[in-house]
């Protein structure tokens, strides 16, 4: 698998189908098909780059961000997608300046003067061994160009799964509700039996995709109109 909703993106800039490509990620969509894929994957600050014309999957967490093959074009398509956009209330007043300086910096491996912190309770226990070793590794390729590696703690970071898997499928159910088919855009009516808002919900979701997957998405669109999100 590419490795996520971004996964189409990750693949078509590792197969080098494309020199870059926009994912977007809300709980790991763009960062783990680049992981699965050898790709830069960017999720950017929180407000970096205007959500203006995505569809929202959940408000609060959502973000469009670059894939490609090397972090200096990575920093370079983030810097040219990001900036303030008054038609999105949560986009950042200001630009994110000096990514591709600091981009350029790092290629010629000079990292002096850049202070990394490291956070506690993402190491340890509960991790794989070859890829917390893969992590220790890039620790110490780090520090071999100059920069500085201290530990930092965020101890709240335990709650952090938890309020993700409250927050995001409340804000999936609420986004995603208005595509229903009854109050505007396409609406499909079902080809026989009761006239109900659900059947009619179904058929519009359904309409366009073939026979192997409309019993699929029909079902889908049910546990969605219910809040339930998989």
């Amino acid at each position: 698998i590419p490795g996520g909703s971004g996964g189409g993106s990750a693949a078509a800039v590792a197969s080098f189908e494309a020199p870059l490509a926009l994912g977007t990620d809300t709980g790991g969509s763009i960062r783990q098909p680049g992981a699965v894929t050898g790709t830069v994957g960017v999720k950017p600050t929180y407000g970096a780059v205007s959500r203006y014309g995505a569809i929202a999957m959940a408000s609060s967490l959502d973000q469009i961000g670059p894939v490609s093959r090397t972090v200096l074009d990575s920093a370079y398509l983030q810097e040219l997608i990001g900036g303030h956009d008054p038609k999105d209330s949560t986009s950042l007043p200001n630009a994110l300046e000096g990514l591709v300086a600091a981009a350029e910096s790092g290629a010629a491996g000079d990292l002096n003067g850049l202070r990394i912190g490291v956070i506690k309770e993402l190491t340890g226990e509960g991790y794989q061994e070859g890829v917390q070793a893969r992590f220790n590794e890039s620790l110490e390729l780090l520090k071999a160009a100059g920069a500085e590696i201290v530990e930092v703690s965020c101890p709240n970071f335990k709650y952090a799964l938890g309020a993700y898997y409250l927050i995001m499928p409340s804000e999936v159910s609420s986004n995603l509700a208005k595509f229903d088919g009854v109050r505007y855009g396409k609406r499909v009516l079902p080809e026989d039996g009761p006239m109900t808002i659900e059947r009619v919900m179904g058929a519009t979701r359904a309409a366009g995709f073939g026979d192997e997957v409309k019993r699929r998405i029909i079902l889908g669109t049910y546990a969605l109109s219910a809040g339930y999100y998989d």
